[in-house]
């Protein structure tokens, strides 16, 4: 997608001369939309690209500003402050921030300041590796997944960016997520499948149970294909785009700080998805299990005790649990087929597999994890050290 500008540039501060800022430009008239964070103390730029998303100015280039090693966020009048002096200049410019960082540290304007002077110079220059590696913070690996389809002969075009590796436990959108395509698509339906997108990906993985002040998600179209959203290929677009989404997630979960091990959880059988999903995170976020898939110990009675420790009714005669394809507990008693060395095995995969079935409704839901490590307990112990 050519007609998206990218320029990337470096502070020089926590990072040293690694690029840490970026500025992503979009043509007129690009259709965006926004997800953000729940939580209750949304850091400045979040509410700065809530409020200017609502009142674009069609006249002007929309630009993304993103900056990594500082959230702004816990900086209060100050931070919002901050931002309006720091982007006084691009009055030519809608304006939409984003930061990742430390929280409570206000951000150096003048080297913050200076590089998106350079980044903006360098708009076009840049490379997606180089936006993907700009954003990162704790992350091992640079996130991007490029996607096209054909409809109609024609092409439409998919680009993810992410990252995330720690404070991640969405519950409206996740980390920080950039995803572009060159659909033609209005803002209502855009709203639509950036939700269900979200929905079954970045709505679905947890890796610590905390999420962040600054969590944001954008979907933006810019138009320039000759395709536009149909029902007749609706379908096609928003599996592609959940593909994207999920493997965005994916990637986050397997770049977790420390992880180990990816974990997946499925619950089914339950009255409605949401129970399901309520489940499937409990178990997620469960310290026991998440320690006894990094020590490769297929303890399942921690699974057992994550999974009747919710407000879900459910028939306990109906617990089934299964690692892979291995069966584990049948109608509420231990399988004959289960083996500890079997278990063990399945438990010294990189990726787990944890299947629980507690009920004959057609309802599921899955959810990704990391196992806890001890380099994730360093890790933070040690991140503003």
């Amino acid at each position: 997608m050519k007609e998206v500008k990218i320029g990337c540039s470096s502070s020089y501060q926590k990072y040293g001369k690694r690029l840490d800022t970026a500025i992503i430009q979009v043509p007129r008239n690009s259709k965006i939309s926004g997800l953000f964070t729940s939580n209750k103390f949304p850091a400045a730029p979040v509410k700065v690209a809530k409020r200017n998303l609502t009142n674009l100015d069609k006249k002007k280039k929309t630009a993304l500003f993103i900056n990594a090693g500082n959230a702004n966020a816990a900086t209060g009048p100050e931070g919002l402050k901050d931002i309006n002096k720091m982007f006084a200049n691009y009055k030519d410019v809608n304006v939409l921030p984003f930061s990742t960082g430390v929280i409570g540290e206000r951000l150096d304007l003048q080297r913050y300041g200076k590089s998106f002077f350079n980044a903006y110079k360098n708009l076009g220059r840049s490379s997606w590796k180089n936006f993907a590696t700009s954003i990162m913070t704790t992350d091992k690996k640079e996130k991007i997944v490029k996607k096209s389809i054909k409809i109609k002969g024609e092409t439409i075009n998919f680009i993810g960016v992410a990252k995330g590796s720690a404070m991640i436990e969405p519950n409206m959108a996740t980390m920080l997520s950039f995803v572009f395509t060159d659909l033609k698509i209005s803002k209502l339906k855009l709203d639509k499948i950036h939700r269900l997108a979200c929905e079954s990906s970045f709505n679905s993985i947890t890796i610590d149970g905390d999420q962040s002040t600054n969590d944001s998600s954008l979907l933006i179209a810019t138009g320039s294909s000759l395709i536009s959203l149909s029902k007749a290929n609706e379908k096609k677009i928003l599996e592609t785009l959940q593909d994207i989404f999920y493997s965005l997630a994916e990637k986050i979960v397997l770049d977790a700080e420390g992880a180990t091990k990816l974990i997946s959880i499925t619950v089914k059988g339950l009255k409605t998805e949401n129970e399901c999903k309520t489940v499937a995170k409990n178990i997620a976020n469960s310290l026991l299990v998440k320690t006894a898939a990094f020590g490769e110990d297929p303890n399942w009675g921690r699974i057992l005790m994550a999974v009747g420790n919710t407000n879900i009714s459910f028939d306990e005669k109906k617990f089934n649990l299964k690692l892979g394809k291995l069966h584990v507990f049948r109608n509420n008693k231990l399988s004959s087929s289960y083996s500890e060395k079997l278990g063990l095995k399945e438990f010294k995969k990189r990726k787990i597999e944890i299947v629980i079935k507690l009920g004959d409704s057609n309802k599921t839901s899955k959810v990704l994890t990391s196992d806890l490590s001890k380099d994730y307990v360093s890790m933070n112990a040690d991140y503003r050290s």
